[in-house]
């Protein structure tokens, strides 16, 4: 009994009128939590036009293969792959910046202790 329960299961929606699968990921999209601010953050850095210079100024940075894939398997309001990390990276500095100014490091540079005055 068990195995046509599950028999049944599989075979559900084929050669339905409707469909088993409505789509629920695209219509719950753009909806988040109300108390999620980093979500409504990464949607409005989604959202924002680019800079002047817009792609010409960014990096390279690689990714994990995994989460690549997983970028590219998602389509949000049609932005790329860069647009989607810029906008992560960009929600989590906006909300854990506090968090990470303890890890940040200091300058390692010969200009920082150079004084115009003792080397004249």
């Amino acid at each position: 009994m068990n195995k046509e329960l599950q028999i049944d299961d599989l075979t559900r929606g084929i050669n339905d009128d409707e469909p088993a699968f409505k789509g629920e990921g695209q219509a719950e999209q753009g909806t988040a939590h109300p108390g999620d601010k980093c979500w409504q953050d990464f949607m409005a850095y989604l959202e924002a036009p680019t800079d002047g210079n817009g792609k010409a100024d960014r990096l390279v940075c690689k990714l994990d293969r995994d989460l690549a894939d997983s970028l590219d398997d998602c389509d949000i309001r049609g932005r790329c792959r860069s647009d989607l990390v810029n906008a992560i990276i960009r929600s989590f500095f906006e909300n854990h910046l506090s968090l990470l100014a303890q890890y940040r490091r200091e300058k390692k540079s010969l200009f920082n202790n150079y004084n115009p005055e003792s080397h004249a």
